[in-house]
């Protein structure tokens, strides 16, 4: 049976590298920070945008969760930067009620490497529009150096 190391460990205590290479600390070891947004009553629309956050320049996207207490049916969340509006999810749907509930980061996007620079974060209605009563947060995990 072989064993393997994870890519971020390779040049580590992998033993391929002498002296052993230092690892990441944005993505081993790294210090997970979470941001929360709450949708206003404003945003149910298609096509419309909430901004649930920014990944800062060194950051890694771990995890994208919502949690709403009205299913939001048909409805579709992406989220992404204004230029690539489905980097991070793509085209997810909420149905489970008061149920954190994980949207991505997609696995493209899970192993891409830190930012260089700071993201604006926008999550993006589309489908169906979302009643304006629905209660609904937003939470983004991402990791960063000590």
């Amino acid at each position: 049976m072989a064993d393997y190391y994870a890519l971020e460990f390779v040049g580590g205590p992998d033993g391929t590298q002498q002296p052993p290479k230092k690892l990441d600390g944005r993505v081993v070891g790294a210090k997970k920070r979470r941001t929360r947004a709450s949708k206003p009553a404003t945003i149910p629309n298609v096509g419309d945008r909430m901004a649930p956050g920014k990944l800062p320049q060194g950051a890694v996207l771990q995890s994208i969760i919502g949690n709403v207490d009205t299913s939001l049916g048909t409805a579709t969340l992406s989220v992404g930067t204004t230029a690539n509006p489905t980097k991070y999810v793509n085209a997810k749907t909420l149905t489970a009620t008061d149920t954190p509930t994980s949207l991505g980061p997609k696995a493209s996007a899970a192993v891409l490497a830190p930012a260089t620079v700071d993201e604006d974060l926008w999550l993006t209605v589309g489908v169906a529009a979302i009643p304006a009563n629905v209660v609904a947060a937003f939470f983004t995990e991402y990791t960063i150096a000590n």
